[in-house]
């Protein structure tokens, strides 16, 4: 009797949790959808770390992350422009390590020792 009573509550929490899901879902699709909406073409300082986002439904270009020590010990994260030549050479490296996240710091390195 009362799984009853409280049918109208789950079907309630059922229903608000098939929605959550589409919504966050639809998010995720909506072209033009990108992490960068504004991007520099170079970046000088203690680069870190970098992140190459491909093309995706919600995003039809290629961005590029990068994440720069600040003075402070804090991080920043900044958007390159990727038809910039600091990002072309980070894209090319990126392909040449076979897009490896353990080797990331050869891409960083090799930028390090052309400034």
């Amino acid at each position: 009797m009362a799984l009853i009573q409280n049918s109208p509550v789950l079907l309630l929490f059922v229903v608000a949790a098939i929605y959550i899901q589409l919504d966050q879902a639809a998010q995720n699709t909506i072209p033009g959808r990108c992490w960068c909406p504004k991007s520099v073409k170079f970046t000088k300082g203690n680069m870190t770390d970098f992140q190459v986002l491909e093309r995706h439904p919600g995003c039809d270009k290629t961005e590029l992350i990068v994440t720069m020590a600040e003075a402070d010990n804090s991080t920043a994260q900044i958007c390159i422009n990727t038809q910039g030549k600091m990002a072309k050479n980070f894209l090319k490296c990126w392909e040449r390590i076979k897009k490896e996240e353990s080797r990331k710091m050869e891409c960083i390195n090799k930028r390090r020792k052309t400034e």
